[in-house]
């Protein structure tokens, strides 16, 4: 599918309709890639134990860490470069080239240390090689899906996130029923990411980087800063959950995870919606792009409210289901109620961030993350040793909050992007609701009460939808 050239966009009824039906599929694609550890979790643990899950866990956690930090960036301007210009689409494949060329260079490495490391006995080839080998694969697949989402090809999107996250867990899940090992998991693991990382070649069809030489090192300038936001932004994803393990124990960071991965429900949507919208704000024509922006933004950010209203209404229920009574109930709705506002707060940043990187200020953004990052563990240290997982769950939500405040500001200095008034009414008005249903459910009135509010809010949500829609095909 070939982009327009900047100044050109589809029409805007067809830019709605792709919103709404990309969203879904994009829903289900960062569902499964966020949470496809979770589909294979009370089989794997049972299959391996507490040690040898122990180091598939931690393992996985590396993966990620170290393919995102890979990606250099890349992605964010992969989908900007593509709708820039007769040649975008082409120096947007060069780009991906450059990521999977970087991709290779660090897995040759990481090999390398791995067998200085083994010599000198500090390593287990069978665990290091696997790990090596997955985080390259998942440097690649992200450049896939980078051209996926910047040729607005939702399913391309999805059977690579299908592939590399929950096709790879169960492959992993398999070879360890005949050999409980953490090697024979990561071994069959990263054979499947490294399948998955020849599809997205196939579907993406990079280009050398000399292909674009100009444009190229034009992106790399520009992605350049966008490094350091990324480790700063993995520090705002997760390290909440190492700062519970450090200041209130182990005990309190199982009780975090389950209310953290509850709270992560609207910001799984939040993520979905953006990657539907995002590419349709950078392919809109330059002299409505930002107003259309921010007319859209501010219906999407009312769909993420009521998603994390609702949820954070629903919490004892929630948190019933998934945690025994051995579990601290009453802090655990509570730190989720106060997460459920971290996904209004992303929403609107996701937002202003589109339009400080087509300003081409992306130092602006690792300023806003690493402060972002500074905030959330000042809180938590403050909070935390009182308090427990509800304060450090507010550390989290204060430190999006100032990541969004400060990306917003950036956006207005460097761009034409205004919010209107009403965002602000709404994101307020949402946050309020997700903090009243952080309240400690006491009796049965107080549980009836939180039913008849979350019905409220599912009678809102339809009463809007159509409305939403409008806004988004007008």
């Amino acid at each position: 599918m070939t982009s327009p050239p900047e100044g050109t966009a589809p029409p805007a009824d067809r830019a709605g309709a792709s919103l709404g039906a990309h969203s879904v599929v994009y829903l289900v694609g960062t569902a499964l890639q966020g949470l496809g550890v979770l589909l294979v979790l009370p089989f794997a643990t049972r299959a391996l134990g507490p040690a040898e899950f122990g180091r598939v866990a931690t393992g996985l956690v590396v993966v990620q860490m170290v393919g995102t930090l890979a990606a250099a960036g890349l992605p964010q301007v992969i989908l900007r470069e593509h709708h820039r210009g007769t040649e975008g689409p082409r120096a947007a494949r060069a780009l991906a080239g450059t990521m999977i060329l970087v991709a290779l260079a660090l897995g040759a490495l990481g090999i390398a240390l791995a067998l200085v490391l083994s010599a000198a006995g500090h390593a287990d080839l069978s665990q290091w090689v696997p790990l090596v080998l997955a985080s390259a694969g998942l440097t690649t697949v992200v450049s896939g899906q980078s051209l996926m989402r910047a040729r607005l090809q939702p399913w391309g999107f999805l059977a690579l996130a299908v592939l590399s996250t929950v096709a790879a867990q169960f492959a992993g899940l398999l070879a360890a029923r005949a050999e409980p090992t953490a090697g024979t998991y990561l071994t069959a693991y990263a054979g499947v990411v490294v399948v998955a990382a020849a599809v997205a070649v196939l579907l993406g069809r990079p280009l050398w980087p000399t292909a674009e030489r100009e444009r190229v090192r034009a992106g790399v300038r520009l992605a350049a800063p966008l490094l350091p936001q990324a480790a700063a932004m993995l520090g705002l994803l997760s390290g909440d959950v190492l700062l519970t393990r450090w200041l209130v124990g182990d005990a309190a960071t199982g009780a975090y995870q389950v209310a953290l991965q509850l709270g992560n429900m609207p910001f799984v949507l939040a993520v979905a919606l953006f990657n539907a919208w995002g590419p349709l704000v950078l392919s809109h024509p330059l002299d409505r792009r930002w107003r259309w922006t921010a007319r859209t933004g501010t219906a999407l950010t009312a769909v993420v409210g009521l998603g994390a209203a609702g949820v954070s209404l629903l919490g004892p229920w929630l948190v019933t289901l998934m945690a025994g009574p051995g579990f601290d109930r009453v802090a655990m709705v509570a730190a989720l109620g106060v997460i459920c506002t971290v996904s209004v707060s992303y929403m609107v940043y996701q937002g202003s961030s589109l339009a400080v990187l087509d300003a081409e200020r992306t130092g602006r953004l690792a300023w806003a993350a690493g402060a972002a990052l500074a905030v959330l563990v000042g809180f938590a240290l403050w909070l935390a040793p009182a308090h427990g997982i509800v304060g450090v769950a507010v550390a989290k939500a204060v430190g999006y909050a100032v990541l969004m405040a400060l990306t917003t500001w950036f956006a207005r200095a460097h761009s034409p992007l205004r919010w209107p008034p009403r965002l602000w009414v709404i994101a307020a008005g949402a946050v309020l609701v997700a903090l009243a249903g952080a309240a400690a459910p006491s009796a049965g009135g107080a549980l009836w009460l939180r039913l008849v509010a979350a019905a409220v809010v599912a009678v809102v949500a339809l009463l809007l939808a159509p409305r939403i829609l409008r806004t988004l095909r007008g």
